[in-house]
């Protein structure tokens, strides 16, 4: 593991001012999860590290209004355990109770969850359906980025070498929504995902929906919206387990996994077909209401 400068930031003001001068070759660590794994394997390029973690202004959750935020630095413990996820975003917490081990998610943030950018990032596809926004800062500016367009690779963002995310926040997910989360892993929680699915649906009547969001992790180079799969969850009344699994198998069509060690290319494209119509089905077995909603 090669050697490293360390610099500690106390402020976002004092963050941003390193990030700044060291343009380029500033490598940010918060959690430390994944930066520590990829710095053994000797895949980090730049030979500098600033480490944010003691920054208090990114860290928290609150409401505003009709939103959520949940500032970067906030860990995925804290994200289950808050009131406000469990009433108002729990596809999020669906989500990042898959995670990594309890140590993990007591260390792992939701910020190095996003800026790291993998395809199989739990977080990302719940982030995703729930219309999330991210607040990026400069020294020179700030600005606002849709979570959707954010990311434009494995490991890629829009996301500039001297910007940090500042804020995530999404509406609050209202009393004619529900959803799921669904992660296929070779160990449960503590595997990457081979597969992931989340789900936020608008109820309008019984069996139909208004707004339906869908969203595809670990199958393809970023997480995808399964836009085949929402116009049909729209245009049908979904009264009976065939029309759920014909929906469900338009997942097919939406992925474009590859094969590695963790699964084929085929293996995924099915697993994610299995997902979608195992939370559907969940929920249409209880009314479309959550069991623990």
């Amino acid at each position: 593991m090669k050697e490293l400068d360390y610099f500690v930031a106390y402020s976002i003001d004092e963050a941003l001012k390193l990030l700044n001068i060291n343009k380029g070759d500033l490598k940010i660590i918060a959690g430390g999860t994944d930066l520590l794994v990829r710095l053994k394997d000797n895949l980090i390029k730049e030979n500098r590290i600033l480490d944010i973690s003691r920054v208090k202004e990114l860290k928290g959750i609150y409401e505003d209004g009709e939103y959520i935020h949940i500032l970067p630095l906030t860990t995925h413990t804290e994200i289950i355990e808050s009131p406000l996820v469990q009433k108002f975003a729990f596809i999020l917490k669906d989500a990042c109770l898959t995670i990594g081990s309890p140590q993990i998610r007591n260390r792992g943030t939701l910020g190095g969850n996003i800026a790291n950018a993998s395809p199989a990032g739990d977080a990302i596809p719940a982030l995703l359906v729930m219309d999330t926004k991210l607040k990026l800062k400069s020294v020179e500016r700030e600005r606002v980025v849709e979570i959707e367009e954010f990311f434009t690779g494995p490991g890629k963002t829009q996301m500039a070498q001297d910007e940090i995310i500042i804020d995530v926040f999404f509406p609050k997910i209202k009393d004619n929504e529900t959803g799921f989360f669904k992660k296929l892993g070779q160990r449960n929680a503590m595997a990457i995902s081979i597969a992931n699915v989340a789900v936020k649906l608008g109820i309008s009547r019984n069996n139909s929906f208004d707004r339906a969001f869908v969203s595809f992790g670990a199958v393809a180079p970023t997480v995808v919206r399964g836009r085949l799969v929402e116009k049909a969850l729209i245009e049908q009344e979904l009264d009976s387990f065939e029309k759920i699994l014909y929906i469900s198998r338009l997942a097919f069509r939406e992925v474009t996994p590859i094969t590695d060690v963790r699964g084929s290319d085929e293996y995924r494209r099915n697993m994610s077909t299995n997902l979608l119509y195992e939370g559907l089905i969940e929920l249409f077995k209880n009314g479309w209401r959550r069991k623990d909603g």
